[in-house]
């Protein structure tokens, strides 16, 4: 009788909160897992095209667990790279390969400016230009969304593959598309922040040891 008063004693003293499992999250309403994929041929493989440098891809399923329906969308999540700092909301498939031509043009210096300068069409973002004296110039850019423009092929694939935003009761899975300029990162580097209809939640990707 003596052993078994030791033994619940014990465990009522080292009982407490379950810490979530990486890469895991949930309350009442929702159940979420997910995994950053970093690799550039794993995200790939992953996608069915190379999306190209600076994004990291997650993959994400969602398990609704209220009575009626709940609406799920990529515009739910954030991620958070704890190596720099850097905040970033979810990308739709159009911010990294839109249908159209995007033109940089560098802001001119006043005075004695130093006139514009165009680049031919991109995919992706805009970023500032350096000078040869090492200044960064800012940039403005224009869209040219001229009815004969040609779609990137890449639009396909991730229009497909992305988290679908719609109401369920069932579960949802599908990808995640952020921007990540951070080199070397590791899956430990990466939280995926849930702000929705069923609350907010915080994922941890740290490994399972």
């Amino acid at each position: 009788m003596k052993y078994l008063l030791i033994v619940a004693v014990s465990t009522l003293t080292f009982a407490g909160p379950r810490k979530p499992l990486p890469g895991q999250a949930g309350n009442d309403d929702i159940e979420m897992v997910a995994s950053p994929i970093l690799d550039r041929d794993e995200m790939t493989q992953a996608l069915g095209a190379d999306i190209g440098p600076g994004y990291v891809i997650f993959r994400i399923k969602v398990t609704p667990k209220t009575e009626k329906p709940l609406r799920i969308s990529p515009d739910d999540f954030t991620m958070i790279c704890r190596k720099d700092g850097e905040r970033s909301e979810a990308l739709d498939p159009g911010q990294i390969a839109g249908k159209g031509e995007l033109v940089v043009k560098e802001a001119a210096r006043q005075p004695g400016g130093w006139g514009t300068m165009t680049n031919g069409p991109i995919w992706g973002g805009v970023s500032n230009r350096s000078t040869a004296d090492g200044n960064a110039r800012n940039t403005g850019s224009t869209v040219n969304n001229e009815s004969d423009a040609k779609e990137n092929p890449l639009l396909k694939f991730l229009k497909a593959k992305i988290l679908p935003d719609k109401e369920s009761l069932e579960p949802v899975e599908g990808l995640l598309y952020f921007p990540l300029e951070a080199k070397k990162v590791k899956d430990k580097d990466l939280a995926l922040i849930y702000k929705g209809p069923a609350g907010r939640l915080e994922m941890e990707f740290e490994k399972l040891k």
